[in-house]
């Protein structure tokens, strides 16, 4: 058990025992007890924040995840930019299964890497470069539908502007990693 997880429990633990506590007795509140709860709740707060901070190993791990954020970003954007520059309606009329094929699994490992940016880089920046990710997937995932619904111009327009949101993703990633 890391310290992490420990601290948690200790800070679980000591909540709960100070409710209980609290409501125990009608009249008035045992304030040596509640003490040693508001302790145990403190040490696992520290232990969480400073005991549990992430080792060597971790940061390792966050790093390269932070490299296969980039690079799954890069794939998406040349496929992507690719599809936007199909011209044929035939071709966009199949996108759908290019996009199956060709971009779901760099969607998964964006998704499955985006927590290291927390730790690494700050929450203000996991939002900024999320917020635009997550706009471009529900555009890849409109385009997808055009496509097998048969409406052309719409999957131009979604993919082209999925197309700016997943750059606008790597722009703050980049800046923020630089």
């Amino acid at each position: 058990m890391t310290p992490k997880h420990f601290g948690s429990i200790l800070l679980a633990a000591g909540f709960l025992a100070g409710a209980y506590v609290t409501v125990a007795r009608v009249d008035s509140i045992d304030w040596t007890q509640y003490a040693v709860c508001a302790g145990l709740m403190l040490g696992g707060l520290v232990l969480v924040r400073t005991g549990g901070a992430d080792g060597e190993a971790e940061h390792a791990v966050h790093d390269e995840n932070l490299s296969v954020l980039d690079q799954a970003l890069e794939r998406l954007i040349g496929r992507v930019g690719g599809f936007a520059a199909i011209d044929a309606d035939r071709e966009l009329l199949g996108l759908h299964r290019r996009i199956d094929d060709e971009l779901m699994e760099d969607l998964g490992t964006f998704v499955d890497a985006r927590e290291s940016m927390i730790p690494r880089l700050g929450m203000q920046t996991y939002a900024n470069v999320m917020s635009p990710f997550a706009t471009a997937e529900r555009l890849l995932n409109r385009a997808w539908s055009a496509s097998a619904d048969g409406y052309v111009d719409e999957v131009r327009t979604c993919v082209r502007d999925a197309l700016a949101e997943l750059e606008q993703s790597r722009a703050v990633l980049s800046a923020a990693r630089s």
